[in-house]
């Protein structure tokens, strides 16, 4: 029998494989999405940790912003909060456009116009047991690092 925990271990990791390259957000707003898009989501991902979303880039492109959105059936696992993480390349919103305000929402951004200095979201933890560390791109997590490839 498979227990729950491993089941759900199973399913976040497998979700969290998508190609990822460690480049933290400069700055981040926590609260509020864009009202406005100038651009479609270059890459989702679901299930991932908001921390994942601000260390990691997700697309070919240049990235220049990723808007995460909660997924509240994670709220007791390790690592969480989970959810959505859009990733865009196109021109970041400015402070002045992100007029969604949700408390279910964080966006970071590669550049200066975030609200707060930094990824604001402290490390990426392993959803095993909640232990600092980073993934490479190859979805492997490594414990107590912080510079993964």
């Amino acid at each position: 029998m498979v227990s729950t925990n491993s089941l759900l271990y199973v399913v976040l990791s497998a979700a969290s494989l998508a190609a990822a390259t460690l480049d933290p957000a400069s700055t981040n707003t926590k609260g509020k999405c864009p009202g406005t898009y100038n651009c479609s989501a270059s890459k989702v991902s679901t299930a991932i940790q908001a921390a994942e979303c601000s260390h990691n880039t997700r697309t070919s492109g240049t990235q220049t912003f990723a808007v995460f959105v909660t997924d509240h059936e994670y709220d007791s696992s390790h690592g969480a909060p989970y959810g959505t993480c859009s990733a865009y390349t196109c021109t970041a919103p400015t402070d002045a456009e992100m007029t969604d305000s949700d408390s279910d929402c964080w966006t970071f951004f590669w550049n200066d116009n975030g609200e707060s200095s930094g990824v604001g979201t402290g490390c990426i933890k392993s959803p095993t047991d909640g232990t600092c560390g980073c993934e490479d791109s190859d979805g492997t997590f490594v414990y107590g690092s912080d510079s993964c490839t």
